[in-house]
Order: structure tokens, then sequence, then C-alpha cells
């Protein structure tokens, strides 16, 4: 399977070091948990999902890149195993050289192939906007899992952009979704339609990234942005700024995640198999 040859970390690229020293990827993990808002919600359900599924459960991260929302839970729940499931080796590569005895990875293709498992419990997080096939993936996960397991999807929506720098930006210079290669932008009507047709009921939907969600992403995206692909100049400069920023990005966070949502550019859905 082939790689982007230069490294890249905004492509789940990392220094060939993590390999040697893996559990040093928890400062991804920190450092995301405290700039991505969507982490927030994802964990918070994800959390109360997996203490609550059986003590022996077998829990399936579909696409689950670095397994950032598995390897918190392996030495807590012992029993439990968590299979991290990707369709890239280096990712495959990387979660096993963690070494957490119940951790598993399999190379999975989601668009061509279903878990050879069935699962109690499982998580796609950011996923299914990159997948050309997203019907078939659907189809793949849904055969993936046990007769009423959960699924906890999360899914960007929408794609409404607040400020015209931050359009600018995304038009300027490459960033996230133009090197992995985001295929759509899902409207909320077109994803429950998709889910319905896969087989999957919705027992819990939340609504990520209202307006202050909005400002702090496009204010952390148009500084990395610019970190990542500005020139040399721009790059100091957002380098500068990001200290400034960075308190302002936290608050706006804050405070949409406070805030009631009737709507947003994300949404968390607790999706349920059903038993027939």
């Amino acid at each position: 399977m082939s790689e982007e040859p230069k490294l890249n970390i905004l492509a789940y690229q990392y220094p060939k070091v993590l390999l040697i020293f893996p559990r040093l990827i928890r400062i991804i993990y920190i450092f995301n948990y405290a700039t991505q808002l969507r982490k927030i919600y994802v964990m918070r359900a994800w959390k109360r999902l997996v203490k609550a599924s059986d003590k022996a459960a077998l829990i399936a991260d579909f696409g689950a890149g670095e397994a950032q929302y598995l390897v918190p839970f392996c030495n807590s729940y012992p029993q439990k195993t968590f299979y991290a499931l990707d369709n890239r080796d280096s990712n495959i590569l990387f979660c096993e050289a963690l070494g957490y005895s119940n951790l598993k990875a399999s190379l999975v293709d989601l668009e061509h192939n279903a878990f050879t498992e069935q699962a109690d419990l499982g998580i796609c997080v950011g996923v299914m906007q990159y997948l050309e096939n997203d019907m078939a993936a659907l189809l793949n996960i849904y055969q993936s899992l046990k007769p009423g397991a959960t699924l906890l999807l999360y899914v960007p929506i929408n794609g409404i952009i607040l400020t015209a720098v931050y359009k600018q930006i995304l038009i300027r210079w490459q960033h996230y979704e133009t090197i992995n290669k985001r295929k759509r932008v899902y409207s909320e009507d077109d994803l429950l339609f998709k889910l319905k047709e896969a087989g999957f009921s919705v027992q819990h939907k939340t609504y990520t990234y209202g307006y202050f969600g909005k400002l702090s992403h496009e204010i952390l995206n148009s500084l990395s942005t610019i970190i990542f692909s500005g020139t040399n100049l721009l790059k100091i400069i957002a380098v500068l700024l990001f200290p400034i920023c960075f308190p302002f990005i936290i608050c706006f966070m804050g405070i949409d995640f406070i805030l009631p949502k009737t709507n947003g550019n994300g949404v968390l859905l607790e999706l349920k198999k059903g038993v027939h």
C-alpha cells in the first residue's frame, strides 16, 4: 500500500522515532485534546459507552489512525479487546508497536471489506468524508458489528465558514482537507439518509461547532495552515501569533461546548445496529 514519501503530520505521518518509543504518541494525543473541539464531545460520549460495554467486549475503531480513542482505555479495561482498524500499513505497524496486550491492529479497507470479527461497540471519527464509496463503507461497518451493537460516529457537516480570511487561506494554501483528499461535505439530511439505508437507527444526536466553535476552529486552522504551508515569513508570524491566540481558541471552545446548539458544522451520533 503506497504512502506519501514526505513526512507530514497532517497526513498522519509521524517521525520514525515513534516506532522506537511509540508511547510518546500521548504527547500528540494531549495536544489534539487541547486544540480539537470535536475530541471533547467524542471522548465524553465514548468514555461512557466503553465503561457501559460488556466486561469482555470487543471494541473496534474504524479508521483508527494512531489509536487515540483506544489507547487511553487499554490499561483501565484489561479484559476488553480493542481493535484498531485502518487502511494504512504504517498505522497498523505503529499500533502493534505500542505493545498493549489487549490492543490489536488489522488492515481493513472499509470501502471494500468488513472486519473479520463482529464488534460489541464501535467508533468512527472523521473518516466518512474522505471515502470515495461512503455507502459501501457504512454497509461494511454495519456488517462488522454484532446485532444490537452501538456505533459512535462523528462526521463534519455543512462546512459553513464565518471569516473571509479563513476562506482565502484555504484557497491559497495546502491544508488538512486537501492533503487528505476530502471527497465531500455532508448535509445532515444526506448523512442521515445514508445511515438509514445502511440499517442504522439514531439513538442520540449532538451538534458540534456552533458559532464559537467555528470561530475557534478557523483561528486554529488559519495559523496551523500557514505554519505548515505558508512562506517562511508568514510561518514566523503565525508561530508568534499562536501563543497570543491560543487563550481565545480555548475560550471559544469552552463557550461552544457549554451553549446549546440546534445545528453546527459537526454532528456526533450514537447509532444502533438492528437485532434482526
